[in-house]
């Protein structure tokens, strides 16, 4: 699935087409001009050839692996290091907290497996993703090179950059160490974690993202999954972090706390 040219589901159309016409031509001729890397998105005009990714998302679902007995907090399977398959264990058993729950960004990867809506909006050069809770992901796609990690040490988001293939945008993470790993239990990445995404429409009409994670201090192997997200009716609401906030409403408490606090 991943690390090919086109989805997999668009792999089996083609497929589909061989066994209906017989000829491996007419297959072939179905395939789009390889205009990849640094071809596509860089002007209007070129967005406008790229798929209609407008609206709403909301998550619909996750896929992973066949079961496997080393399973991390969700099921889904993990291939912790057994540094982190202890790590993991703790938060588990001490129900740790994540991101969101301390009003801090989930950051990467996190912030696609909470069931927060986001927006795409595509420009020149730049895909930018707008999520429900007021966290922003920006994705690079005008040939830059990664900021270096040095620079990227308290990092939630980490440095994205990205490429078309057709339809499909690659996005390549780096520097993302106060990210979120899992959408519950509180364990982080670090400056090793690498993060490798492939968005595409499939056949269904989801907003598929096909994913490779790893870490050498976290994952034993690449950690590989994918979601679907399906277009909202409802738009994005404005959310407020309150955690800790003595301020409501309109008005504004400037009463010292208690001594010891």
């Amino acid at each position: 699935m991943l690390g090919m040219k086109q989805p997999i589901s668009f792999l089996a159309g083609c497929y589909v087409a061989v066994v209906l016409t017989g000829s491996l031509a007419d297959a072939a001729a179905t395939l789009p001009s390889p205009t990849w890397p640094g071809q596509q998105g860089n002007t209007y005009a070129s967005i406008a050839k790229l798929p209609d990714w407008s609206g709403f998302w909301a998550y619909h679902r996750v896929f992973v692996g066949p079961p496997r007995t080393d399973t991390g907090p969700g099921g889904e399977p993990m291939f912790l290091t057994p540094k982190y398959a202890a790590i993991a264990a703790d938060h588990i058993r001490r129900r740790a907290q994540q991101n969101l729950s301390f009003c801090l960004p989930a950051g990467v990867p996190g912030v696609m497996q909470h069931r927060l809506l986001f927006q795409i909006l595509l420009t020149p050069g730049l895909v930018t993703m707008l999520f429900e809770d007021g966290e922003v992901r920006r994705i690079y796609t005008d040939g830059r090179k990664h900021v270096p990690l040095d620079d990227q040490t308290e990092s939630f988001m980490g440095d994205s950059i990205g490429h078309w293939e057709a339809g499909t945008l690659v996005v390549d993470t780096i520097g993302f160490p106060n990210g979120s790993v899992w959408e519950n239990y509180g364990v982080l990445a670090t400056l090793k974690s690498h993060l490798v995404e492939r968005f595409f429409r499939n056949r269904a009409g989801y907003l598929e993202v096909d994913s490779v994670l790893t870490d050498p201090e976290i994952f034993a192997r690449p950690y590989v999954y994918k979601r679907l997200y399906e277009q909202s009716p409802i738009p994005i609401t404005e959310e407020e972090c309150l955690a800790g906030n003595r301020d409501t409403g309109t008005s504004v408490d400037l009463t010292p706390p208690p001594l010891g606090e």
